[in-house]
């Protein structure tokens, strides 16, 4: 298993792309040409085919969360496409994944989440492995003439963890998961994700490909049209981009106001937008939460939110005395490919993940949501709670319910005969690193992508 609770040194980025705001200053359109991704991507079944005979085996997936197996004898399914594997916690304690089927006739072993198993026992035949793989027991065993218990153990899945996340590879020969997350592991050290328990996980079915999902959380280019609340309190020509091979980072400071308004929003008008987005966290009525506290003279508005957000953590035991105030108001966002989106505050944890469905227009969106406790906390691990619910009725927020509204339609447009390509900005450079991968992994060269890279 690949445990990263060392720290590795940070990988350098392939590629830092810097600030928006320093990205439009030197900018000019001169004779650089926009870049372009074929549409077909998202629709055609012969496509979706290729990702799943060439992309989905060999890629470092998320399957569950430690907080699931953190018992021995604790199961989790772990299904994406046709690929289905079995990540449990055995009687030494030690984390494994196997493919999950029994090699008697094919029949899965184990669905959904289990507690308190011995033994992974197909309920067919009732051929049995242990919780290691080995062979154990096949039923009428003389009847099939000599079987070789080596050569019947468990095909094994490739198994790692990152903080709280347990990721799986069906590729036996796959890189190790810290050199797949690059200098990501390194990047996000100082948040200290392993001090996150998982509180629940919602799956809701969405009628879009996987890759229209996991794009509405690759880039901050939408911010002006979808979420206008937001540009009250967060810099959004100041995010700062960095791409590894497999994982962008995006960097957001929140608290102050896009440069985009004018005039200048009040200290009151971003106290309350702060609220509305933000109310369960910094514990303020998002509706009405009365007038800014006054503000210490040479301080900020900024300064006074980090502050009730400090106060509100505390009050519930947690503290973040360890986080200055920028990094207590800043988001790091973490897209790892092909379809892991991890939105990291010190006090916050929420993972997105989007699995494909049974066809090119619709997938699965895994919401897994994170609380912190204190460094050191010893306590029993809480199975989370799992639920699946109608995309209507599922609600995380202000933010998240927005982006949730747009996928109900935005599959429809990329089936048009007039619209054959993508066209991207290099603020959509996550985006861009997805298909740059997805080129790599099905073989394509050259590159059907056209335009001026950033």
């Amino acid at each position: 298993m690949t445990d990263l609770a060392e720290t590795p040194a940070g990988a350098a980025p392939l590629r830092d792309v810097g600030t928006i705001r320093s990205r439009a200053e030197a900018s000019g359109s001169g004779e650089r040409r926009p870049i372009t991704i074929p549409a077909e991507r998202y629709t055609s079944p012969e496509w979706a085919a290729r990702e799943d005979a060439l992309m989905w085996p060999r890629v470092w997936q998320l399957a569950t969360t430690l907080d699931a197996v953190s018992e021995p004898g604790d199961a989790v399914e772990f299904r994406v496409g046709n690929l289905s594997a079995v990540v449990v916690r055995g009687a030494d304690g030690a984390l494994r994944a196997f493919q999950n089927v029994c090699l008697h006739r094919g029949n899965v072993l184990c669905s959904g989440s289990r507690e308190g198993l011995t033994e992974l026992r197909c309920e067919y035949h009732r051929w049995c492995w242990n919780l290691d793989g080995a062979l154990k027991e096949i039923p009428s065993r003389r009847d099939f003439g000599v079987i070789d218990n080596d050569a019947y153990a468990l095909p094994p899945v490739a198994v790692g963890t990152w903080g709280p996340l347990v990721f799986v590879n069906f590729d036996a020969d796959a890189m190790p998961l810290e050199e797949y997350l690059g200098g990501a592991i390194a990047d996000a050290a100082h948040l200290g994700i392993e001090d996150f328990r998982c509180r629940f996980e919602v799956t809701v079915k969405v009628p879009a490909n996987w890759k229209t999902t996991a794009d509405g959380f690759s880039e901050t280019y939408h911010v002006q049209g979808l979420h206008p609340e937001l540009l009250t309190i967060y810099d959004d020509l100041g995010d700062h981009q960095v791409l590894w091979e497999h994982v962008g980072r995006s960097r957001q400071l929140y608290g102050v106001p896009s440069p985009r308004i004018r005039p200048t929003p009040s200290d009151q008008q971003i106290w309350e937008a702060f609220a509305q987005v933000y109310s369960t966290r910094v514990g303020l009525d998002g509706t009405d939460p009365g007038p800014v506290p006054e503000i210490p003279e040479g301080a900020t508005v900024f300064e006074v939110l980090a502050a009730q957000l400090r106060r509100a953590k505390a009050e519930q035991g947690l503290d973040l005395d360890r986080f200055s105030d920028e990094e207590l108001m800043t988001l790091d966002q973490y897209n790892v490919f092909p379809n892991i989106t991890v939105l990291v505050h010190p006090d916050l944890l929420s993972v997105l993940r989007a699995r494909p469905g049974a066809n090119p227009d619709e997938c699965y969106l895994d919401a897994f949501q994170f609380d912190r406790v204190n460094p050191g906390d010893t306590s029993p691990r809480a199975k989370p709670l799992k639920v699946e619910l109608p995309l209507d009725e599922a609600s995380f927020g202000l933010v998240l319910d927005q982006d949730f509204s747009l996928l109900r339609h935005a599959q429809i447009g990329l089936h048009q005969p007039g619209f054959t390509r993508l066209t991207i900005a290099p603020e959509e450079c996550r985006i861009l690193n997805t298909h740059l991968n997805l080129e790599r992994y099905l073989g394509i060269s050259p590159s059907e992508i056209e335009g001026d890279l950033p």
